[in-house]
Order: structure tokens, then sequence, then C-alpha cells
């Protein structure tokens, strides 16, 4: 198998910002059983609240940065707060969220000079701000997974063929995409592309495209982008269909996980 040099992997590793804002809340903030694909970072300035799982119960306070992993159910509430926050995911190549094997809810402190530099990065309204902000939530993230001791799952290499493959998937990804037309579009036979792919990815061409659909579908539907526009997108002949499909993955419709999702 060809080996990549490392500067490719690093170019696959993204951080993708979702929701974010300076909030100030008070009781109505409340949602119970809440369960994201994206993690969530809470930097709060002042306040009281909690995020609550059902192992245990974290207290929301003033001077503290809280991690939020994707896939970990809890509920939260609070008297007030004021808060940044962010909805972020980390994916590598194979676009599964580094972060989606966490479990739990962590917390590190964070003073009032560091959330000053962040806020102001998140409103200067210019790119060098933002790249800044980036960096610093990076910084942030690593700050949690060097503390808390985070799993390290290794750089995973592919030979030629797979990696060109799935970096086509990815640029073309739709409901419709085939082996077929992977094939033609590589020159490359449709057995020879399966075989590849199964063998090195672990699992089938057919379901790794499945998946990454309503990977991104999940991702759209936490923007402010329409359902029907989110179909299209993603190759559906209509907003009909994808929802329907949608259902039978996730058991609620497109609607239903934006509302569940679209909340601080």
């Amino acid at each position: 198998m060809n080996k990549k040099p490392e500067v490719d992997a690093i170019n696959t590793l993204k951080m993708d910002i979702g929701q974010s804002d300076y909030v100030f809340l008070g009781p109505e903030w409340e949602h119970k059983d809440v369960c994201d694909p994206f993690s969530r970072l809470y930097f709060i300035r002042n306040g009281h609240g909690f995020l609550k799982t059902e192992e245990e119960t974290v207290t929301l306070t003033g001077g503290y940065v809280y991690l939020v992993p994707a896939g970990c159910k809890f509920s939260y509430g609070c008297d007030n707060l004021e808060k940044l926050y962010f909805h972020v995911s980390i994916t590598t190549v194979e676009k599964y969220d580094l972060l989606s094997d966490v479990g739990k809810i962590y917390v590190l402190p964070f003073c009032e000079d560091e959330f000053n530099e962040l806020l102001t990065c998140y409103l200067s309204g210019d790119y060098m701000g933002l790249l800044k902000l980036k960096m610093l939530l990076h910084k942030t993230v690593l700050a949690f997974a060097e503390t808390y001791g985070f799993e390290k799952p290794p750089v995973k290499q592919y030979s030629e063929l797979v990696e060109r493959v799935i970096n086509y998937i990815q640029r073309n990804t739709k409901i419709s995409l085939s082996v077929a037309m992977i094939s033609k579009h590589f020159f490359v036979s449709e057995s020879k592309i399966r075989n590849a792919f199964k063998e090195e990815m672990g699992i089938p061409i057919g379901k790794y495209i499945d998946d990454l659909v309503f990977f991104k579908a999940r991702q759209l539907l936490a923007k402010k982008i329409s359902i029907g526009e989110i179909s299209q997108q993603l190759g559906f002949c209509d907003q009909f269909y994808f929802s329907r499909r949608f259902k039978e993955k996730y058991n609620q419709s497109p609607a239903e996980f934006r509302k569940e999702i679209l909340i601080l």
C-alpha cells in the first residue's frame, strides 16, 4: 500500500462550526434528552445552570468552558447565564467525528482574559479575527483531549485509488452517486473499486456513500438552509423522498430533527 505524506492527513482533518452566538439566558433555557451529531463548547462568563446526563449533573458557572461531545445524551437548564457557545464537528477523511466516542461532559477553567480574547475575535468582523478564533477553538479542544487523556485514533493510510475515490465521493456527495459513475470517472472496474474500498475502509462503498449523505444532511439541518434546498443539494428527487429516507434512518423527520438541534 502506498503511503501518503502526513500533510494529506492534516488537510483532511477539519473543524466545522455550525451554530454559534453570544447570549444571555434565563429559565426559558431548558431542554431534555438532547443528543447531537456535533459537539458543543460552552464558554460561561457569568451565571448558573446545569448539564445533566444519566450518570451525573454538571454545574455551569462563570470562569469555565464545557465540552459536550457529539452523541452524548443530556438535559440542561439555568437560572441565568452569559455565555459564548459553538457547535463544532471535528472530522477526518472518513468523515467521522473525532469526539463522538468521548462519551461524557468535560470542564476546564477559562479566565476572563481568555473569554474577552475569544469574544473579541468572534465579533471582529474580519478574516484575521476569525482565523484566530478558529485557532483558539482548536486549542481549547486540544486542551480537553490532553487534560482528560482522550483516545488518540491513528491516522489511517490508504492506497492511492481508495484515497482518490474517498475524495471524489466527498466532493460529489449525492444519494444518486453510484459505483458505476465512480468507475467511469477513474477508468477502473467496478469490482476493483468495490473490493479495494471494502478491504481498506472496512465497509461497502455503497454504505459509505449512504452514511456520508445523511451525515451531511444532519450537518446542513443545523444551518439556516431550507429542507428543500438540502434535499436538492444531496441529490434526492424531491423533499418528500428525502424526508422519508431520513425518517427511516433516524426515526424522526428532518423537521423534527432540526427543531431538536437548533437550540443553544
